[in-house]
């Protein structure tokens, strides 16, 4: 009896660890994700607002708290002019780039599409080190279809560490444009809010 009473309370946290781990495909995206030849699965979402869905993919490698490449895919419902939500995450990062001389960014436009490439840090306090060094291209898109209407991004992010700092560098100069055409030419998926 004693045996059966403890399976039993070390099983309950294991199914409430699960229930606190479960990820909700908000946006009925069929997966994995094929990109850059890798393969991405839903690892995380969330839907803080009525309005907001958010969910992020990684390889089944990788550890999303020290990722080396990972895919997002936000959905903000909406009727949005997509220049002015360009424009607000350009200033954001024009703010940052006052504190940090690594910030750097370029937008492309393409057909009622934009694409902001950007790199961002995060340094030791002194300044004197690069933590993190993360590269993110974001692909923004209109969505007008139905209920499902508001802007789409669509985003690959990758991030450098004092280990492989000097290879991230080294990659980001010989791949700046494959990555820009990669995430450009990628077929976006078709989105349904479930």
């Amino acid at each position: 009896m004693k045996i059966k009473i403890l399976i039993l309370l070390l099983i309950i946290p294991l199914v409430y660890v699960n229930a606190q781990n479960k990820v909700n495909d908000y946006l009925n995206i069929p997966g994995p994700i094929q990109l850059n030849q890798n393969e991405y699965n839903l690892i995380w979402s969330s839907h803080p607002n009525e309005n907001y869905f958010k969910q992020e993919y990684i390889s089944s490698n990788e550890n999303v708290n020290r990722y080396n490449s990972m895919v997002l895919i936000d959905f903000v419902k909406g009727d949005f002019n997509i220049k002015d939500v360009v424009d607000q995450k350009v200033a954001e990062l024009q703010k940052m780039k006052k504190n940090n001389p690594v910030v750097n960014y370029q937008i492309f436009e393409n057909k009622e599409e934009y694409i902001l490439d950007f790199l961002i840090s995060d340094n030791s306090k002194d300044g004197k080190e690069i933590l993190i060094a993360e590269r993110n291209i974001y692909r923004y898109k209109i969505i007008s279809n139905g209920k499902n209407k508001g802007v789409l991004l669509f985003a690959l992010s990758e991030r450098g560490y004092p280990e492989n700092m000097e290879s991230f560098f080294n990659n980001l100069k010989t791949n700046t444009s494959k990555l820009i055409e990669k995430v450009g030419n990628y077929k976006l998926p078709d989105i349904e809010i479930k």
